[in-house]
């Protein structure tokens, strides 16, 4: 009975191992995988965050080459080259003033920090920007913009126009 099973064992043992390396399989042959077999390459898609990213760093560049004059001139074109594909800039002033915004032209020039103890969405975004920028997403909605300082002066974010009611 040992026997048998042994030479059992044996037969399994030569069968296997032919059945995975043969004709059939040509990743043994010529050592490639059948994971992407075509030209096209693949492009993962871009979260909405990473493209408010994008856009402010774009602006940022657009603004520390051209001077902030014709930056916030930019930035206010409602067809402009930063308002586009449901996305907007918008610039304010260290002090909390708004500089620029597309979509509330009334009210630029405004104040929207009362003082460095305010709790708002602007002095806090202010504050993320002076330190080095990032995104700012609010608790309560969920909602989401990436701020940037251009100069120390004056600082921008990027902000999705759904929200154009709502922006801070």
């Amino acid at each position: 009975m040992k026997i048998q099973a042994v030479l059992l064992l044996l037969i399994m043992l030569f069968l296997v191992p032919g059945g995975v390396v043969s004709e059939e399989n040509q990743s043994a042959q010529n050592n490639t995988t059948s994971a992407n077999l075509t030209d096209v390459p693949i492009i993962p898609d871009i979260s909405p965050q990473e493209k408010l990213m994008n856009r402010a760093f774009e602006a940022r560049a657009f603004a520390l080459e051209k001077g902030k004059d014709t930056a916030l001139a930019e930035f206010s074109n409602p067809s402009g080259q930063f308002n586009s594909e449901g996305m907007i800039i918008i610039a304010y002033g260290t002090d909390g003033v708004l500089l620029a915004d597309s979509t509330r032209p009334g009210e630029v020039g405004s104040r929207f920090i009362a003082d460095d103890h305010d709790a708002g969405q602007v002095r806090m975004m202010r504050d993320l920007a002076t330190t080095g920028g990032g995104l700012y997403t609010d608790a309560a909605t969920g909602n989401s913009w990436f701020v940037s300082d251009i100069d120390g002066s004056w600082w921008i974010c990027a902000a999705i126009t759904r929200n154009a009611g709502k922006q801070p």
